[in-house]
């Protein structure tokens, strides 16, 4: 069908109010954004109840429009294996917060770049070097980042729940599972083509990078028992002491609240502290995948010394052994789509009419592209939806507008 365009000039130094990256981590809206991709990955179960539940009056009618059964949605997230979480990476998150300024400049959401460039590009650029596998999701039509993680989850109007796959990584072996993500908001002025918030998540693993201890720390008043933007704690030291060497290591929470610590496989006491008052101290074991210890600071704080063990014999330590490159092998028949959300046409003060004619442009398959070098095997892929999914004409009680992706059930003038 033919697509009306209603796309103005747009003005770049009206388009860069942005979510910058704080010293040393990511946003409280960054952190909000982890916390869900590490509950979807460790806890789908409760994700799966998050993102189909108590739904805003435009998503219940997107999903309405594109007839998604949020019920198998429920159950085919919940039923994902748990995967490990992913640790904040500054170099993911410059690139995926340089693409959301350039499809909020150009009012155009793609994974192709204005420039034409890829992902692979695009983390060449930044310097995400020796990975091996990348992936991105992209949304330029979110309210929230709520809404864009239910965008992502339920995946309306994608047939390969590609950003869903993204997440979850349900048929991806761990070894060969995301190990980091950064997350890019941009919020586009009004009116724009885009926006009001546009949200790019990418992912990607490297070789021989050690597991990361990570979590936040926050304040919840409310008893949630999650975090939220502004809960976070910036004042919170977390120290890991290895109970075989005595090595320590320790960090201090970003202003979101979050913290990573890269270590060594073995076994470690791990103490958080505020100030000298110890918030909690408990054993972790760390292998090669990242581990996450949260601390609540709501809770009464375990004011004890911290818990305390002989002190090993010295004996050299035997170092880890090396980590094996890992290739990823994937087989086109069953690579998932990189794919962002479709957009529908869209103006800024009059509804659209979607006319019933046949679409002038042809179904195009999910395309896998694979670039390899002399040292690893990246799989990354091509984003070849088509502009949107098939829109049924309107009957004579209800017609349709459009306000970002969603389709408005509208009752029709007298």
């Amino acid at each position: 069908m033919t697509r009306p365009t209603f796309r103005r000039t747009l003005r770049l130094e009206n388009l860069e109010s942005r979510e910058l990256l704080t010293a040393g981590g990511p946003t409280s809206q960054q952190q909000y954004m982890l916390e869900l991709l590490n509950l979807a990955r460790t806890n789908p179960a409760a994700i799966a109840d998050k993102v189909t539940s108590n739904l805003d009056a435009n998503v219940q009618a997107t999903i309405k429009h594109y007839q998604v059964d949020l019920n198998q949605v429920k159950a085919a997230i919940s039923s994902a294996p748990v995967k490990p979480p992913l640790a904040w990476n500054a170099e993911l998150a410059t690139a995926a917060q340089d693409h959301s300024q350039d499809q909020a400049n150009t009012g155009v959401q793609s994974h192709a770049g204005s420039d034409g460039s890829t992902i692979t590009d695009r983390l060449d650029r930044v310097g995400y070097d020796n990975r091996t596998t990348a992936g991105e999701n992209a949304f330029a039509y979110s309210t929230s980042v709520d809404e864009a993680m239910e965008a992502f989850m339920i995946d309306w109007g994608v047939d390969s729940a590609g950003h869903r796959s993204n997440i979850l990584q349900p048929e991806t072996p761990t070894d060969n599972a995301y190990r980091d993500v950064g997350i890019g908001i941009v919020k586009t002025p009004t009116p724009s083509s885009v926006g009001p918030i546009v949200i790019t998540q990418n992912f990607g693993a490297q070789a021989n990078a050690k597991a990361q201890l990570l979590g936040v720390a926050y304040n919840d008043p409310n008893h949630k028992d999650f975090y939220q933007p502004g809960q976070g704690r910036g004042d919170v030291t977390v120290e890991a002491v290895n109970d075989a060497t005595g090595q320590a290591a320790s960090v201090q929470t970003w202003d979101s609240g979050g913290y990573q610590i890269p270590l060594d496989p073995g076994s470690y006491t791990v103490t958080a502290r505020v100030g000298d008052q110890v918030v909690r101290s408990q054993d972790v074991k760390i292998d090669n995948e990242n581990v996450k210890v949260d601390y609540d600071l709501s809770n009464p704080w375990q004011l004890t010394p911290p818990v305390t063990k002989p002190t090993p014999v010295a004996v050299p330590a035997t170092p880890p052994p090396a980590q094996a490159h890992i290739t990823m092998l994937q087989s086109t028949a069953a690579v998932p789509v990189q794919a962002a959300p479709v957009d529908a046409p869209k103006t800024e003060s009059a509804p659209v009419v979607v006319l019933s004619a046949p679409p002038t442009k042809p179904e195009v398959a999910p395309v896998a592209t694979v670039a390899s070098d002399a040292s690893k095997t990246e799989v990354v892929q091509a984003d070849t939806q088509p502009d949107h999914a098939p829109v049924a004409p309107p009957t004579a009680d209800d017609s349709f507008s459009l306000n970002w992706i969603s389709w408005k059930a509208k009752k029709s003038a007298a």
